[in-house]
């Protein structure tokens, strides 16, 4: 299967029954030792989306202070680890038509488009996750994935293919996983149930191809593959785990099969399907939920017993202020978990948060208001060295389109757009 001495090609694949396992980034695929020039001079380049419900608690999420010195404030302070790696950004807003109040259907069809509504019909424009798929999914098996831990319900959720075509989200880890590691791309319902009846795994369908493979790799490489297999053996038993538990005394549409009993689990196993799926290859885009708009979900571990929509509208009492703080620092922990896995993969030189975009953000700042300007936005990763984190940025009023930061974010991911939207043009404080 593999030749002593001669480099893998990028996209190899370990084919076993029902599996088709795509590979991390290896030296070995990289011939005359051009590693580094590869992932420096033409890196791989990523594009992530990470949307949290229903806004902030503003006056505990934006720093009190600009520039590179700002102080961080207490939604923020889960990231301190990652704080040379991420951009505050403020002043930024997701408003087409002002004349319109604001509400949870056009906060959600603007998020990612910069377009109005039209009202009675789904009827928006492309999403910039999408413009981007369109040339960095030319590369990988999956143009882009689309994940959640909530049905998006009535409500569209923000990536649309087309004006007219809101693309669905997965919230069930399970399917995430085999779409990821099913042959071509597909369940093979027969080979699945083979694998489960002898407790097979993913890896193990492929085990004599492994021990092939690593015999034919240099030290990094096999420390990159070992590292990448017990994540993928790590993710399938929590999948498991959560498959095999009895199910709660819910509606199996509320709590189905192969979904955590905890929402903080959701979340977690989530980001670890993402990591993998990027540090594969198998996608450069992908957009991912904490939960949908509006959404009624409630935070039992963190003492609070109101629904997050309730919460929502505050109407500036403290004590729904303070859980919606709680709940942003919460938001912002778990993001802190999945950056600190991005951060621990090497990839040339540098890491896949390096060499990764991602823009994290809420469509709505003040909630109870449903306001859609000065947003809460992060831009986090280095974009192959070409942003420049650790600071706080602010635009000044709330005049200054959201779209402009997505054309900056596509032309550092080198799918460079004239019009996005209502996008008036690319923002020139993100630079290095």
């Amino acid at each position: 299967m593999f030749v002593s001495k001669k480099h893998l090609p990028r996209r190899t694949f370990l084919r076993g029954t029902g599996t088709a396992l795509a590979l991390p980034l290896l030296d070995a695929m990289v011939p005359a030792l051009t590693a580094e020039r590869l992932t420096d001079a033409a890196p791989v380049r990523r594009l992530g989306f990470i949307y949290f419900p229903l806004g902030v608690d503003r006056d505990r999420w934006r720093p009190g202070s600009e520039g590179s010195d700002y102080e961080a404030s207490e939604a923020l302070a889960p990231l301190a680890a990652h704080r040379d790696k991420f951009v505050v950004l403020t002043g930024l807003s997701s408003d087409p038509d002002r004349s319109k109040a604001g509400f949870h259907d056009r906060a959600m069809a603007s998020f990612m488009t910069g377009c109005e509504p039209t009202q009675g019909k789904v009827h928006v424009g492309i999403s910039v996750d999408q413009v981007a798929a369109r040339t960095l999914g030319k590369e990988t098996q999956f143009a882009s994935l689309e994940l959640t831990t909530e049905e998006t319900g009535n409500l569209p959720g923000p990536v649309f293919k087309t004006a007219t075509n809101p693309l669905p989200f997965e919230k069930n880890p399970r399917f995430v996983f085999e779409r990821l590691f099913g042959e071509g791309g597909r369940i093979d319902p027969e080979a699945a149930r083979r694998r489960d009846a002898s407790d097979q795994s993913a890896l193990d369908a492929v085990s004599d191809r492994i021990a092939e493979l690593k015999a034919e790799l240099g030290t990094d490489d096999r420390r990159k593959l070992d590292q990448y297999f017990e994540s993928i053996r790590d993710v399938e038993r929590r999948i498991d785990v959560a498959m095999n538990r009895p199910p709660p005394a819910l509606p199996p549409t509320e709590r189905p099969p192969g979904i955590p009993d905890s929402w903080v689990d959701h979340v977690k196993l989530m980001f670890d399907l993402q990591t993998l799926a990027i540090q594969a290859d198998l996608t450069r885009v992908w957009t991912f939920l904490y939960g949908r708009e509006a959404s009624s979900m409630k935070f039992p571990h963190l003492d609070i017993s109101m629904g997050h929509h309730e919460i929502s509208h505050h109407n500036f009492e403290k004590y729904k202020l303070d859980a919606l703080a709680k709940i942003n620092v919460n938001q912002s922990e778990l993001l802190s978990y999945f950056l600190t896995k991005l951060d621990a993969l090497k990839e040339g030189n540098t890491t896949l948060l390096d060499h990764s975009l991602i823009m994290y953000g809420s469509s709505l700042s003040v909630p109870t208001s449903h306001s859609q300007r000065d947003l809460p936005i992060l831009l986090i990763g280095g974009a192959a060295g070409r942003v420049a984190g650790g600071r706080h940025v602010v635009f000044p009023g709330d005049t200054t389109p959201l779209t402009n930061l997505y054309l900056t974010m596509l032309d550092k991911v080198g799918v460079p757009t004239e019009k996005l939207g209502d996008s008036t043009g690319m923002l020139n404080r993100v630079e290095v």
